[in-house]
């Protein structure tokens, strides 16, 4: 049988500050809204970070039960991943409760466990016979609870998932690369449907602490919730954000027999390592140019066909200006339009790919560019045209989406219409 090389997707789900309405999240990125808030935190009075976005994950789990199983559930990453992949297999016209005789797999990335900080003030204090006795009273959302593969294992359980099973650590590149090798997988014909994407919160004092420390995160008060400011002169660190978001991956022989509705193909995948230090990218890009070039290249396409770039566009001043850079070199002296979601969703670390390949789905199928806000003051080193400000209706017949994690950990798709045929 001759091998089928067509991945698609054919549902998608979300778990944001937004909510999870696909419709919604949509309608509110067109609109340039900004899910960045004040941070609501216990400590927030010692905290210099003040702004993220947030979840209300009391109101989410409330409004969710149905897709939670009743027990034995991982902690919060664990929580949001699996409402986005119930979702995700909802919207493919698969149902969610746990299904049978399936070899339907899952890829997913959901960075370090998050503790709160009653789990580490008793983990500090007690010796280890009392801390195994504390076991039956930790919160079913305890990081203590649960390993990195706590997301995907979890998820694979409820929905009883047979298929190939990874939990991908890739830092902020794990949800592009999650996506990237399920569809391998697909084309190896180990299965013909994956989920595939990815669910993270950094939204705790230790994470934020540690980013701090790093240099990472942006902590002026100046800009208030306008403090995302990808691509300006003013930009001065991420701010985080928080959510998950899952993909059914099909082949095209498997979505066609099924009559599923096809939103888009994912043509191509490229991914590379810096090789140069944690904190830092290499200074003369040649990482994130080689996992772009490579994505272009498994596509089968040109430069040139490429229409949208959807950026990672960290608000970072190293990050910006180096991805300007590159994209420079990879498409000449006519690139493609350009833009980052990041300025309204916040970053969500390990998930961050994962949700930034929705909005490039969605950008492809509707034909429209969201806009990258804040962008108020250019700098002379971004000099792009990355849609500042208003999104703008645009043919888009192909698009990138560019993740570039900690330690030089790289990932790019390439995302195609489907027209029918």
């Amino acid at each position: 049988m001759k091998p089928d090389h067509s991945v698609f997707v054919t549902g998608m789900g979300i778990v944001s500050a937004f909510g999870t309405d696909l419709d919604i999240f949509w309608q509110k990125l067109c609109a340039g809204e900004s899910a960045i808030k004040p941070l609501a935190f216990g400590d927030n009075g010692a905290l210099p970070v003040k702004y993220a976005a947030q979840i209300d994950f009391d109101a989410l789990v409330a409004g969710n039960s149905a897709h939670l199983p009743a027990a034995g559930m991982t902690e919060k990453r664990g929580v949001m991943g699996m409402i986005a992949a119930a979702k995700a297999l909802e919207d493919a016209g698969l149902n969610p409760s746990p299904l049978s005789d399936n070899r339907i797999g899952i890829y997913g990335c959901s960075g370090v466990s998050e503790l709160s900080e009653d789990d580490r003030h008793q983990w500090r204090k007690c010796d280890k016979n009392t801390l195994f006795g504390l076991r039956h009273h930790l919160s079913p959302y305890s990081g203590l609870r649960c390993g990195n593969d706590g997301m995907v294992t979890a998820i694979a359980r409820r929905f009883s998932l047979s298929g190939p099973a990874m939990n991908v650590n890739a830092a902020c590149a794990g949800g592009a690369h999650a996506i990237g090798l399920a569809c391998q997988s697909i084309k190896r014909q180990e299965t013909s449907i994956m989920l595939a994407g990815g669910a993270d919160s950094v939204l705790n004092l230790h994470a934020l602490v540690g980013l701090k420390l790093l240099g990472a995160t942006a902590i002026t008060e100046k800009w208030s919730d306008r403090l995302c400011r990808p691509f300006d002169k003013n930009r001065s660190g991420l701010v985080a954000g928080e959510g998950g978001a899952f993909l059914v991956l099909e082949s095209e022989e498997s979505a066609l027999r099924r009559g599923a509705k096809i939103y888009a193909e994912i043509k191509g995948y490229g991914a590379s390592l810096d090789a140069h230090k944690l904190t830092a990218p290499d200074p003369a890009g040649l990482g994130a140019e080689n996992a772009i070039r490579q994505a272009i290249r498994d596509s089968g396409l040109r430069p040139e066909q490429i229409d949208y770039i959807n950026a990672h566009g960290t608000s970072t001043p190293l990050n910006d200006a180096l991805e300007t850079a590159v994209i420079k070199r990879v498409f000449g002296s006519q690139p493609p339009l350009v833009s980052s979601t990041k300025s309204m969703l916040g970053h969500w670390i390990a998930a961050a790919g994962a949700i930034e390949a929705v909005a490039t789905i969605l950008t492809v199928k509707n034909q429209f560019i969201l806009p990258t806000i804040n962008l108020e003051t250019p700098d002379p080193r971004c000099d792009l045209d990355y849609v500042p400000q208003q999104g703008r209706a645009a043919p888009v017949q192909n698009a990138i989406t560019n993740s570039f994690g900690f330690g030089g950990i790289n990932s790019c798709l390439v995302i195609g219409g489907y027209d029918g045929k």
